[in-house]
């Protein structure tokens, strides 16, 4: 190759790349647009978004502090791990704590204050322990061991505690304790259990040979009263208001699910609404909107049911029911969302493990359907919220973390 053909070779190789990367500049300045600068590594790569269900907004997992001129800002997370053991329930209380070196001048004892407080029971022994919100203070106040406890739900206060476990048998064994002192077992026929609103009785699904009966029973009595007789079994209750109870057929993708009010004073049993797929409810404590999922070839969806007026109304976020909780206003319902929806046989391929969501908290107004984004596990530790309760004050948010058992608290 002679001298001429080298330099001419040179000059359309040089050219040829100063073209390509001024190409790929372009497109790279052009396409960086579409994603702000500190999107996550899930939104790079999922550059279409997850569902025009999920809501727009600041999901953020921390609070920033006011900082004086030159001072660094610091950010502190709003979730707080409570325990790194599995538990099988939780409740909030107010409740007593002695004051040291603080005497009654009359009785002589120690001054006590009333402290916003939790009970939860670990899963693998049954133990009790009490935690004081103010002090994080934590102590064991129940020892009976007890393996492989399935449920503890609590009442009266958080004075008693109902234990569900597994017993020899492989049967669901329920027994009723009184934190203190002094313990019963309960039928061992028990499908479900729900607790009164004032908090001092408990209505059960009892299966018997010609399908349920359902009683009520107070914590502080032996007396059991049934109310309630059917031959289909299959009930997932919630006692909402004084005198009714709430039946929700169980759900499957697969099944038309339907919700009844039963009244206990004379047992009567009413239709509220039915023919939704994969239905499971919860209604507020007024008992006249009821949060409802339905299973859509999407995947499932977040409804509102309003009984006066026989309505209801897409919240436009997916989401399930048993990961939300009603505020005190009865308007408002607090629920944890996933941040992406895998398959579309819901409720049964999380109720059965197949698939965990990473979840994003918000707020939802049920009239206006105002949505308010409230934190992201995503960009934190990764959890998948259910049996969501609330403090009196409602400024925090605390929840199982279905991933690993354990107990959370999120301020809001």
């Amino acid at each position: 190759m002679d001298r001429k053909k080298i330099i001419i070779f040179i000059v359309v190789f040089l050219l040829v790349g100063i073209i390509s990367i001024g190409i790929y500049s372009y497109f790279k300045n052009k396409n960086s647009g579409n994603l702000p600068t500190n999107a996550s590594l899930y939104d790079k790569f999922n550059p279409f978004g997850t569902s025009n269900k999920v809501p727009v907004g600041d999901r953020t997992t921390t609070t920033t502090v006011d900082n004086k001129p030159g001072e660094t800002t610091v950010s502190t997370s709003r979730f707080y791990q409570i325990t790194t053991f599995s538990v099988s329930g939780a409740a909030f209380l107010e409740d007593t704590r002695k004051l040291p070196n603080q005497t009654d001048e009359v009785t002589g004892d120690l001054k006590t204050e009333i402290v916003p407080s939790l009970r939860y029971a670990e899963k693998a022994t049954g133990h009790i322990y009490q935690m004081f919100l103010d002090t994080r203070k934590t102590g064991q106040i129940s020892n009976s061991t007890i393996p492989g406890v399935h449920e503890v739900v609590f009442g009266d206060g958080a004075k008693s505690a109902i234990y569900r476990y597994l017993s020899e048998d492989k049967s669901i064994t329920s027994f009723l304790a009184i934190l203190g002192g002094g313990s019963n077992f309960l039928s061992p026929d028990i499908l479900n259990i729900s607790i009164s609103p004032d908090n001092t009785q408990f209505f059960s699904l009892i299966k018997n040979k010609n399908g349920v009966v359902g009683t009520t029973k107070s914590f502080n009595e032996t007396k059991t009263k049934q109310v309630f007789a059917s031959p289909f079994s299959e009930w997932i209750s919630e006692w909402v208001t004084e005198y009714n109870v709430y039946l929700t057929t169980k759900a499957s993708y697969l099944v038309n699910g339907s919700v009844f009010s039963l009244n206990i004073t004379n047992g009567t049993l009413t239709k509220l609404f039915g023919g939704i797929p994969g239905l499971t409810t919860l209604a507020n404590n007024d008992g006249n909107l009821v949060l409802f999922g339905a299973s859509l070839n999407k995947g499932p969806t977040l409804n509102i049911f309003d009984i006066k007026n026989h309505t209801s109304a897409d919240l436009g976020v997916y989401g399930l029911p048993e990961k939300c909780i009603w505020s005190h206003d009865n308007t408002n319902v607090y629920c944890a969302v996933p941040n992406t929806i895998m398959g579309t046989e819901y409720p049964d391929s999380w109720y059965q493990g197949l698939y965990s969501f990473t979840d994003y908290f918000v707020k939802i107004n049920t009239k206006t359907k105002e949505i308010s984004t409230l934190a992201n596990s995503q960009e934190e530790t990764p959890v998948d919220a259910t049996n969501l309760f609330l403090n009196d004050k409602e400024d925090k948010l605390f929840f199982i973390n279905k991933k690993d058992g354990t107990l959370w608290e999120l301020s809001l």
